[in-house]
């Protein structure tokens, strides 16, 4: 099972993808970044329960395979694909009796034992697709340190798009057409719908009335005899 891309676009959805994953390597299944290929693309999914990213890059040619990769060997893959990179270069991948092996243009190899036996989540699909009977919400609170994730993501310079579902529901994210992401809200303990109410001290004063001029007195006049 070998695939085929660019090297950096290997290096971009790696970096990526790691960004989102959990730094517990005590929990392997979300301490690493799951490869999924397929027909025509590589899918590249990290969470930490969080927070999610997915990041896609074009294959030029190859067979379907998953793998989930430990967030050490995604380091050691992402060190040497970088010192491999050069213009044109291409890196073919390939997951065979529980090893995953690169191959690069360049003459590099690097040969990984595949130590994480659970593969790449689903779920993250089903998360990301909107559901049309449900109002978007009015306010949501979340956890600043998530967001600050999504500023790290390739091209996040340009443009991040987020959507909202429910105060209850994941946030989805998007930057460019190759990434797509989740932040899962945090829990607002209220019956009611909350609404935005702005403080007191961030409203602008009324302006105070003006006063109203004072009448002119009026002045006698000589009368000439």
């Amino acid at each position: 099972m070998t695939v085929q891309l660019m090297t950096n676009e290997l290096i971009r959805i790696l970096k990526d993808a790691q960004i989102f994953a959990s730094l517990d390597s005590t929990l392997p299944s979300i301490n690493a970044v799951h490869l999924e290929a397929r027909p025509g693309e590589l899918i590249a999914v990290s969470t930490d329960r969080f927070v999610l990213g997915v990041s896609k890059a074009p294959l030029d040619e190859g067979e379907s395979f998953e793998v989930a990769l430990p967030l050490h060997q995604v380091k050691s893959i992402v060190q040497l694909a970088s010192a491999c990179k050069q213009a044109f270069s291409k890196a073919a991948l390939k997951v065979e009796d529980k090893r995953f092996s690169i191959a690069f243009s360049s003459g590099e190899t690097l040969t990984l034992p595949v130590e994480v036996e659970v593969g790449p989540h689903r779920a993250w699909m089903q998360l990301l697709s909107a559901v049309a009977d449900e109002p978007p919400s009015k306010l949501m609170e979340i956890n600043p340190q998530l967001l600050a994730k999504f500023a790290r993501v390739s091209g996040a310079k340009t443009r991040l798009r987020l959507g909202f579902f429910g105060p209850s529901k994941p946030i989805r994210a998007s930057i460019g057409d190759d990434f797509v992401g989740l932040i899962m809200p945090v829990r607002i303990d209220l019956k009611e719908t909350p609404e935005w109410t702005t403080p007191d001290w961030a409203k602008q004063a009324p302006e105070k009335p003006k006063r109203k001029p004072r009448a002119k007195k009026a002045t006698a006049k000589a009368v000439s005899a």
